[in-house]
């Protein structure tokens, strides 16, 4: 008797006939060319992609062709959940260090404090040297600003009230309001030799998907590096990363 198969034929199929529209790089399939793409029969192809089409995975076109629905997105939401959303940050952070080669920066707010928590030092002889553990101002520097504006009225309420005495030795309390204004407004922050002398900071937020401050985002070096042009261009390749993070978080968080 000849042992029977581990494996559901029609299952494969499916995952082929899904598989297919990646391969192909098409945005819809007839039966006609999944039968001869696969080598299956007409009537075959015709079965499983009515099947697809009942669990919500694919949906039938005007031109009666066949194209992959967001219903497949619950299935890839176990998987997307392994990874560790630091790790995808991580990921987007090498992008950054690769182009621009200059220290990138992720901070958060830990008891009211903002923290240093991952860092891509810059491989230039003269860069920032920032420690591990290092402690961010929040009432200067584009990143302490960025992370204090994002963090909620309530947070910022306090925070000025216990350190009234910092932010008046700074930038005092008017001019710090009218950045955090610029800030919420804009969804960036540029602060040249506020915190250091000579280093220019460009920094982001990284919102949850109910628009909480997770983290944020630094590109920070010498000041003779950061051109009106390229701080430009940090800018918008930063922005595009937080808003690529956020659409990631409420898609895959519901």
């Amino acid at each position: 008797m000849e042992k029977e198969s581990q494996y559901i034929n029609s299952i494969c199929r499916a995952i082929e006939i899904i598989e297919l529209f990646s391969k192909l790089q098409v945005k819809q399939l007839g039966v006609s060319e999944i039968s001869k793409q696969l080598e299956i029969h007409k009537t075959t192809a015709f079965r499983i992609l009515k099947t697809l089409e009942h669990v919500g995975w694919l949906m039938q076109a005007e031109n009666s062709k066949y194209q992959l629905t967001t219903g497949i997105l619950r299935a890839t939401v176990g998987i997307r959940n392994r990874f560790d959303m630091k790790e995808i940050i991580s990921a987007e952070m090498e992008k950054l260090s690769k182009k621009y080669n200059e220290n990138i920066i992720l901070t958060t707010i830990v008891d009211g404090i903002g923290v240093w928590i991952n860092m891509i030092k810059s491989t230039h002889i003269l860069s920032e040297d920032v420690e591990s553990g290092y402690s961010v101002p929040l009432h200067i520097g584009a990143t302490g600003k960025v992370l204090l504006a994002f963090k909620g009225e309530g947070f910022r309420k306090d925070f000025f009230k216990k350190h009234r005495l910092e932010i008046e030795e700074t930038l005092g309390e008017e001019k710090l309001l009218k950045d955090i204004e610029e800030i919420l407004k804009n969804r960036y922050g540029i602060s040249n030799s506020e915190v250091t002398e000579g280093v220019t900071a460009v920094a982001v937020p990284i919102l949850g998907a109910k628009g909480e401050l997770l983290y944020g985002l630094t590109i920070s070096g010498p000041s003779n590096r950061f051109s009106e042009e390229i701080q430009e261009m940090m800018k918008e390749d930063l922005l595009k990363i937080s808003e690529h993070l956020e659409n990631e978080l409420k898609i895959f968080k519901r």
